[in-house]
């Protein structure tokens, strides 16, 4: 399993980092996980192919996270990138009618062509697609919110918190996981509702004993604070800080 950060950033968009969005790839399947301004951009400069896609996973609706689904469907449409195989758009309650209303405001130049697109709503609970497991768990950050454990039939495991506040249910949904991908949006001296700073997010990878935790979601003003340093003073483990492009294999 390998993962891709094509975004490590937030809603504002900076050189160094672009919206949230990552991939992963397993055998010879591509999960996009969330998609925000920029992404198809960064999919390309990760020298991989939208086409290549199977499953674009969704946390939540934020336009930070969800944005760049009209910029990969309207891509599709185009005759010369039609899919040689079929898409799969999974995400919280609601996902299949914000697909309509998308639908709607685009009039017919974001329906699939020559592929099958399939829409699938999640409150909880698990999809086992044969050779990877998604597990999905609600979690403190706005109504439906979701993030996801991918696991393997070897037993790798990845675990993608989205935008998240301090909750049981992303310390469960990571237990013992070998990657933590977690949002840290501010440096410790700030605190907003919803979100996780520098070491809140180290409690979280201590409480659920990952092997390894990968911060993402920064705004920029984390670019001028020790994060790592914070976040240690919480979890004594390998802590990586995301940028946009790092690969990391699982």
């Amino acid at each position: 399993m390998k993962l891709t950060i094509l975004g490590s950033g937030t809603a504002i968009v900076t050189a160094r980092r672009g919206s949230s969005g990552s991939l992963i790839k397993i055998d010879d399947k591509t999960l996009l996980l969330d998609g925000g301004s920029g992404t198809m951009r960064k999919i390309a400069e990760a020298s991989s192919s939208f086409k290549e896609i199977d499953y674009a996973i969704y946390t939540h609706f934020h336009p930070d996270h969800v944005t760049d689904l009209i910029s990969l469907l309207f891509a599709l449409r185009i005759p010369s990138n039609h899919k040689s195989k079929d898409l799969t758009v999974i995400g919280p309650t609601g996902m299949k009618k914000f697909h309509r209303e998308l639908a709607k405001v685009f009039d017919d130049y974001i329906d699939p062509r020559g592929y099958e697109l399939t829409i699938k709503e999640l409150s909880g609970g698990y999809l086992d697609f044969g050779n990877f497991k998604l597990t999905s768990s609600l979690i403190n950050h706005h109504e439906g919110s979701l993030a996801y454990r991918v696991e393997t039939k070897d037993g790798k495991t990845i675990v993608y918190s989205g935008d998240t506040d301090y909750c049981e249910n992303i310390v469960d949904l990571a237990r013992d996981v070998d990657v933590l991908l977690l949002e840290c949006s501010y440096p410790k001296h700030i605190k907003v509702d919803g979100h996780l700073n520098s070491t809140l997010a180290g409690k979280v990878a201590r409480e659920s004993n990952c092997k390894k935790l990968i911060l993402t979601h920064f705004y920029p003003i984390c670019d001028d604070y020790d994060i790592l340093g914070e976040c240690r003073e919480e979890f004594s483990g390998e802590i990586v800080i995301a940028e946009d492009l790092m690969t990391i294999d699982v």
